[in-house]
């Protein structure tokens, strides 16, 4: 159910925001309703009346970055992506700097692990469904290489921004890593 209430938008982004935020210095189980609510300027009741629980809200928001990276996909045809990979790359890293410590929690955290699992499930049936638009694949063949190109780019982007280069992510250097590592393993399947 969609709403347009002026006032449930801003209560929701104040408790999407509120979560970034205490997301990028606090582990999952430390985060509390008390938390969101005093950082979002809300009170304990307005957080029940949109959330039954702070997994509920996590859940919303997961569902969030899994929308905005799903427009990404959809941006160009996977036929396009496959002979210009570097087409979502961009898009991707940029979406990643602008929410950048709150998205690398959530994603590369083993203790947002159930969500970034999420996330990462909900973009697999996305890329699947795009490359069976593009290409003549059956399901599991569409999934099988959707898995792979997922979780391999995120997988890459978790050390490009955490590891080998202290958070700062050269996009060069990471978009050939995935172009060699992601073309080459679905070369086979998209024929």
């Amino acid at each position: 159910m969609t709403t347009t209430d002026k006032r449930v938008l801003r209560t929701q982004r104040a408790l999407t925001q509120a979560l970034e935020d205490l997301a990028i210095h606090h582990d999952y189980q430390d985060i509390t309703v008390t938390n969101l609510t005093k950082a979002a300027g809300i009170n304990r009741k307005t957080f029940y009346l949109h959330y039954n629980s702070i997994d509920d809200l996590v859940n919303q928001f997961a569902d969030q970055i899994t929308h905005q990276l799903a427009a990404i996909i959809h941006q160009h045809p996977i036929k396009t992506v496959y002979q210009h990979p570097g087409l979502l790359l961009d898009d991707f890293v940029d979406f990643a700097e602008a929410h950048s410590a709150a998205v690398k929690r959530l994603l590369f955290s083993d203790d947002y692990s159930r969500f970034a699992n999420r996330i990462e499930r909900q973009l697999t049936q996305v890329l699947a469904d795009a490359i069976r638009d593009s290409y003549p694949l059956n399901r599991q063949d569409a999934l099988i290489a959707a898995h792979f190109l997922i979780h391999n780019t995120l997988s890459l982007f978790s050390y490009f921004s955490t590891q080998a280069t202290g958070g700062k992510i050269d996009r060069t250097v990471f978009k050939q890593y995935v172009e060699r590592l992601n073309m080459t393993g679905v070369s086979t399947f998209f024929k």
